[in-house]
C-alpha cells in the first residue's frame, strides 16, 4: 500500500506543478500573445466549458469498462501533445482550440486521480485522513510551481510559460504510467449508501451545485489576480509569493484535517461562508499584509470544499458510479467557473478588483444551496462510513 500510495502522491505533485504553472501566469502568456483581456477571459473560460462534456462521457466510459489506468494514461500524454503544439500557435483562434483540446484530457484527468484514490484508501481505516495526506503532495507541487515559475520569469521571458508548462506535462504522464500498475481494490458495498442506484439525488444535486459554486468564485483570483498584482507593481516572485501562501494553508489542510472529525456536509458549508469573506474582502482591494491574510483562507475555501465534497459524493452516491459523481461535481464547477470567469474578463477592464463582489455572490448563494445538505446530514447524526 505504500508503493501505491507513493505513487498517487508523485501523480498528484506532477498533476498540480502543471496546474501552478498554468493558472497564475498562463494568463501572462496570453496577455504577451498579444490578446485583450476580454478575449483572455474567452480562452481561459473554453477549457471550463470543455470540462463539462469531456468529464461525464471519459468517467462514464470508465465506469462502464474499468479501464481506468488506461484512460489516467491516455490523457496525460494528451496533454503533452496539444501543449507542444501550443509553443507554435498564433492567434485567438489556434490557441483557443489547443487549448480545448488539452482541456479535454486535462480535466477527466484530475477527476480520474481523485477517483484512483479513493478506490486504493477504500478499504483502510480514517480514509479522509489518508487522502489529504496523499492529496497535499499535490498543493505542495502547486505551490512549488507558483514559487518556481514566479523567479524563473523574472530572469526568462514570458514565452518560457509554455517550456515550463509542457516539461510538467511530460512528468505527469510518466506519473500517470507509473500508476497504471497499482492494482486497486474493488469498493466494498458498504462505502456507500446503495449499490447501482442514486439514493435520494437532490441531495447529490444539491451538494454537487453548492460546491462547484464555491469552487467557481475562485474564477476572478485565479485569472486576474496576477495581472492586477504586476499592474500595481509586484514582481513575478512576489505574485508566485502570494499564491504560495495560499497553497501552504491548503497543505496544512489537508496534513491535519480529518472530514469525519466534523462531518463533509459542515466542512463545506463552512468553506462557502468564509469563501463570501474572503472575496468581500478582496473586492476592497487590500494592502500587501491584509491581502497575505486573505490568501491564507485558500485552505479552507479551496481545500475544505474539495475535502468536504469529494467524501460527500462518495457517500451519497453507489460504488459503481464513483468516477461519475466525481466528474459531474468536476464539470458542475467548470460550467459555473466558465460563466464567472467569462463575466470576470469582460467586466476586469472596468471594475477592476470590483469584481470579487461577483465572486463573494456565487459563493454566498453556494452556502444557501449547502444549507439544506447540512442540515439533512445533521437530523441523521450522518457521519462517513469508516472501513472495517
Amino acid at each position: 500500500m505504500s508503493r501505491a500510495t507513493g505513487r498517487l502522491s508523485f501523480l498528484y505533485a506532477a498533476l498540480f506543478f502543471e496546474l501552478g504553472v498554468n493558472l497564475p501566469f498562463f494568463p501572462l502568456w496570453l496577455r504577451a500573445s498579444a490578446l485583450e483581456d476580454s478575449v483572455i477571459g474567452i480562452v481561459l473560460a473554453a477549457p471550463l466549458l470543455t470540462r463539462i462534456v469531456a468529464n461525464p462521457i471519459v468517467a462514464a466510459f470508465v465506469d462502464r469498462t474499468g479501464r481506468m489506468a488506461a484512460a489516467l494514461v491516455a490523457c496525460s500524454v494528451l496533454v503533452v501533445l496539444g501543449t507542444a503544439l501550443l509553443a507554435f500557435a498564433h492567434g485567438f483562434v489556434q490557441i483557443l482550440l489547443l487549448v480545448v483540446v488539452i482541456a479535454s484530457a486535462q480535466g477527466p484527468l484530475i477527476a480520474l486521480t481523485d477517483a484512483v484514490t479513493l478506490r486504493v484508501l477504500s478499504r483502510l481505516h480514517a480514509a479522509e485522513l489518508r487522502y489529504g495526506r496523499i492529496r497535499l503532495w499535490g498543493s505542495a507541487g502547486f505551490a512549488l510551481a507558483n514559487i518556481v515559475a514566479g523567479w524563473m520569469l523574472d530572469w526568462l521571458p514570458t514565452s518560457s510559460i509554455i517550456g515550463m508548462l509542457l516539461i510538467s506535462a511530460l512528468v505527469t504522464a510518466l506519473a500517470a504510467i507509473a500508476i497504471a500498475g497499482v492494482r486497486a481494490p474493488e469498493l466494498a458495498p458498504s462505502a456507500t449508501i446503495a449499490v447501482g442506484r442514486l439514493d435520494r439525488p437532490w441531495l447529490l444535486g444539491f451538494t454537487i451545485a453548492g460546491a462547484a459554486l464555491v469552487q467557481a468564485s475562485h474564477a476572478a483570483v485565479y485569472a486576474f489576480s496576477a495581472l492586477h498584482w504586476q499592474s500595481s507593481g509586484m514582481s513575478g516572485a512576489a505574485i508566485g509569493g502570494l499564491w504560495a501562501v495560499g497553497v501552504v494553508s491548503e497543505i496544512v489542510l489537508f496534513s491535519v484535517v480529518g472530514h469525519a472529525l466534523i462531518g463533509s456536509a459542515a466542512l463545506l458549508l463552512g468553506s462557502a461562508a468564509i469563501a463570501t469573506i474572503r472575496w468581500s474582502g478582496m473586492a476592497l482591494d487590500p494592502h500587501l499584509g491584509f491581502l497575505v491574510g486573505l490568501q491564507l483562507l485558500q485552505g479552507v475555501t479551496f481545500g475544505m470544499t474539495h475535502l468536504g465534497s469529494v467524501f460527500l459524493l462518495a457517500r451519497l452516491a453507489p460504488a459503481s458510479m464513483l468516477a461519475q459523481v466525481q466528474a459531474w461535481m468536476a464539470a458542475g464547477w467548470a460550467g459555473a467557473m466558465a460563466v464567472l470567469m467569462s463575466l470576470s474578463g469582460y467586466l476586469y477592464g472596468s471594475w477592476g478588483e470590483q469584481i470579487y463582489w461577483l465572486m463573494a455572490i456565487a459563493a454566498g448563494a453556494g452556502f444557501l444551496l449547502l444549507l439544506p445538505v447540512a442540515i439533512s446530514q445533521a437530523r441523521e447524526g450522518a457521519s462517513e462510513p469508516r472501513p472495517a
